[in-house]
């Protein structure tokens, strides 16, 4: 390794915890998050050059961090909790789901000419509006999609979901208030507050078991199809291996949470990622990646809104079942405390932590299906 590898290893590394830090102290604006200014410095350095970047060394980074990261993030998912809490948040989130996957695959079928592999980006779409950001990673690396698709849909999620965001946070609220009946306020003061892994400890010994998670899916692996790596079916293992085993070791839940741990090495990813993007080199189908996702995401929201509205659910279980789906658990806290209903908090915590993982059975079955239906 020479000097330049030194330091994208090091910002890799570095960076993330300084953009968490920032964002716990309530510096970064709401349209932000540390998944920005991760995905954002990576694309700087390599855009401008700041300092050569080793394309096999970033993507090592970024499918060792994914492979560790991925676990502790659905350690943290109870799907027990979400079943016997949720209610009609379930079902915000469930319609968000279900419209997220006719949405992705119908443009898929619109931008059939524009975008052949449309298939993958639309399975990678659909983990993003049922999981996040992390499942879209992961989808992305099942479905050997190319790095530059993994950045371009992050930078058009940015664009398009960030303005939605802020209008979810101003205005929109008040418009939905004419179309949707609100809902009680309230709630316990702590209700849906996650606890923090707080010791080294409880953190060393949970990035083991991510370890030894992703250790034993690349044996199973190896032993199913005789590679260790096979992208989707590594994933796919791991998914459910993490999803069952603090079923079976409950002790691993009494190690704290650990999202928090998994964020950061997704973070890592997204500066990884963020330096194998060269938008001079790709600006030829940034343009249509973006126009994919416009429509895809108009047509995800649009329904969603009218099926909420034939289900008679309440405006911010609306909301937020919807934020629950296409942003994740922090941005669910952010816009519960907007709308001030900390009652649902805790409702739309578990449906996010839910949709983190199923995101990756239903963006990869998802592509599969439409790459079987287009070859027909």
């Amino acid at each position: 390794m020479d000097v330049a590898d030194y330091a994208n290893v090091g910002v890799a590394v570095g960076f993330p915890l300084l953009a968490l830090h920032l964002h716990r102290r309530g510096v970064l604006p709401n349209w932000s998050s540390p998944i920005v200014l991760c995905y954002a410095l990576g694309i700087v350095i390599a855009n401008l050059r700041l300092w050569p970047v080793d394309a096999r060394l970033a993507e090592g980074l970024a499918g060792g961090s994914m492979v560790v990261g991925l676990p502790l993030l659905l350690f943290a998912v109870r799907i027990g909790q979400a079943r016997r809490r949720a209610g009609s948040m379930l079902l915000s989130f469930g319609l968000c789901c279900l419209t997220g996957l006719c949405a992705t695959a119908v443009t898929a079928l619109l931008f059939l000419t524009e975008l052949p592999d449309g298939w993958k980006v639309a399975g990678m779409l659909t983990g993003l509006y049922i999981g996040g950001t992390p499942n879209v990673q992961a989808i992305g690396i099942a479905l050997a999609a190319p790095a530059d698709y993994l950045v371009l849909l992050q930078a058009a999620d940015i664009i398009l979901g960030g303005a939605y965001l802020i209008g979810l946070l101003t205005f929109l609220p008040g418009i939905y208030a004419r179309f949707f009946p609100l809902s009680s306020r309230g709630g316990a003061a702590g209700e849906g507050r996650v606890r923090v892994a707080a010791t080294p400890l409880r953190v060393a010994t949970l990035i083991v078991l991510s370890i030894a998670v992703g250790g034993s899916s690349a044996l199973l692996c190896y032993l199913t199809t005789g590679a260790w790596f096979s992208p989707t079916l590594l994933i796919l293992i791991l998914t459910t291996v993490s999803l069952l085993l603090p079923a079976v070791v409950p002790q691993i839940r009494r190690l704290g949470d650990s999202y928090p741990v998994g964020e950061y090495f997704i973070l890592i990813f997204c500066v990884a990622i963020g330096l194998l993007a060269d938008f001079r080199a790709l600006a030829d189908r940034g343009l249509e990646l973006l126009a994919f996702s416009a429509v895809a995401l108009s047509i995800t929201t649009l329904l969603h809104l009218l099926l909420c509205r034939y289900f008679k659910l309440d405006r911010d279980t609306v909301i937020l079942g919807y934020v629950a789906a296409l942003y994740g658990p922090v941005f669910v806290a952010q816009v519960a405390a907007a709308l001030g209903n900390r009652r649902l908090l805790a409702a739309g915590l578990a449906a996010s932590l839910l949709g983190l993982g199923i995101g990756n059975y239903l963006g990869i079955g998802l592509a599969f299906l439409l790459r079987a239906l287009l070859a027909a």
